[in-house]
């Protein structure tokens, strides 16, 4: 009696067992760039969890020239460019602290890697580019969480100008006040600053000093900046000086750069 029973449990078990069994999970179907998510509009933002894509040994050759501390749970999506404009992928809302990486081509076909970073990245190239995005964790031992991945065109590139006024002002501690106007657009003012150096000829000896004014307003409108220079090698005075003034604007994708070359007239002032 206790041997059928131990049958018709056995046999039972058998047949229930399918029933409870726990599926392999599967990978995201983007987890590879053969099936990357196509971007077909910008702006879009997309929300995946990544807490079940992998990485593999493309994922380690792209990295070589990137250097992410890792490329945990990597999910790829693609955009064409038909304008020229430039993309912008921007993962710092995810949940986990994520990187980015664009490939300007088929990374599976000899693609390059033209931009790459923590958060966001930037890449701007020809009309017609194709570009593959890989998304991931940066962090050795976290493979993924809430993807939150955000697509843009590129801003328009950084524009700035500006200009020295033809006087300057020596104190009596040995250093020198430059000031000026500046107007800068599409850039982030704390990337962007003037800078330049000042050389002054004082008997025999060649005074040269640097300054730099940061952050920049960068609204388009004109605002003023000033800045002191001092030197390691003696002190300004009154007299002719040469200078030379860079202002550099940045944006999220690249850079405005402008010199300015002028002779200044320094004046002296007591306090």
């Amino acid at each position: 009696m206790r041997a059928t029973r131990l049958l018709v449990s056995l046999a039972a078990a058998a047949l229930l067992a399918p029933l409870g069994a726990t599926s392999a999970i599967a990978a995201p179907g983007n987890d590879s760039p053969s099936g990357a998510t196509i971007i077909a509009t910008v702006p879009t933002t997309i929300t995946q969890s990544t807490t079940d894509a992998t990485t593999d040994a493309l994922d380690a050759s792209l990295n070589a020239g990137c250097g992410a501390p890792a490329t945990n749970g990597s999910v790829w999506f693609t955009y064409t460019d038909t304008t020229g404009s430039g993309l912008v992928a921007d993962v710092s809302a995810s949940d986990f602290s994520a990187g980015v990486m664009i490939v300007a081509g088929d990374p599976a076909a000899g693609g390059q890697v033209v931009a790459c970073g923590p958060g966001v990245s930037a890449a701007r190239g020809d009309a017609g580019t194709t570009y593959y995005v890989m998304a991931f964790s940066d962090t050795p031992g976290v493979i993924g969480g809430t993807l939150k991945a955000t697509f843009d065109a590129a801003p328009p590139a950084p524009e700035i100008t500006a200009t020295v006024d033809p006087r300057a002002t020596a104190y009596k501690d040995g250093s020198l006040r430059l000031t000026g106007t500046y107007a800068c657009s599409n850039a982030d003012g704390y990337a962007s600053d003037i800078e330049g150096q000042v050389v002054q000829t004082v008997g025999r000896t060649k005074i040269t000093g640097q300054f730099f004014a940061y952050p920049l307003e960068c609204d388009g409108a004109v605002h003023m900046w000033s800045a002191v220079a001092t030197s390691e090698n003696g002190l300004f005075a009154g007299g002719k000086a040469a200078n030379v003034t860079f202002a550099i604007a940045c944006g999220v994708l690249d850079c405005a750069f402008t010199p300015v070359e002028q002779r200044i007239q320094v004046s002296r002032n007591g306090k």
